[in-house]
Formats: structure tokens, sequence, C-alpha cells
């Protein structure tokens, strides 16, 4: 891993956070499990540690509002939903940028 490009590195942790997304699509709000939390949990400091703030903030919020709504008997509007939108929003944004510059590092150099 040492070898790869901060493209290269940012495009990997981006495909593992669109990787968890696509599970918590797939098993919906309601029926998180452990294991995924537990992941977004590590994804969110991972992110930290990569200087992504803004991202980290939008996997913290969305992890902490997930593990409360597990233990809700009835369910009350949330901003799940919008912060997931944002994140989606957001890896699809970055990978875009990344994608750019990877091309302008290309014919750059």
């Amino acid at each position: 891993m040492e070898n790869l490009s901060k493209e290269e590195k940012l495009e990997m942790l981006l495909g593992d956070v669109e990787n968890l997304l696509e599970e918590l699509f797939q098993s919906g709000f309601d029926t998180v499990h452990d294991s995924t939390l537990e992941a977004m949990e590590n994804m969110t400091e991972l992110t930290k540690q990569y200087g992504m703030a803004y991202l980290s903030e939008l996997l913290g919020a969305l992890t902490k509002g997930l593990a409360l709504r597990r233990h809700q008997l009835e369910k009350s509007e949330d901003k799940m939903a919008e912060f997931y939108a944002k994140l989606n929003e957001y890896v699809y944004l970055c990978k875009e940028k990344t994608a750019c510059d990877r091309g302008r590092n290309y014919y750059a150099s």
C-alpha cells in the first residue's frame, strides 16, 4: 500500500465507505448488524485520521443515530436518511475530484 499514490489511497478509502453505505442500504436503517455499526465506527476514526473531518462527522452522526434507533420501539422522524444522502453525495463528489486530480497529474507529468 506504500507504493500507492495519494489518489489511489483515497479511492480505496472512498470505496470502503461506499461498501458500508451499500451494506446499510441493503439491511435498512432498522436492522443494522453489529458488525456494520462497528465497521462504521472504525471508518469514522479512519476518515478522521485521513483529515476528512466532514466525512468523519457525517459517518459518526449516522452511526450514532442508527445505534440509538435500534433500541427504539416506536420509530420517530430522524435525520438518518438525510445523513445517508449527504454521505452518498460527498463520496460521489470526492471520487469525481480524485479522478480529475489523477488526470491532471497524468497529463502534467
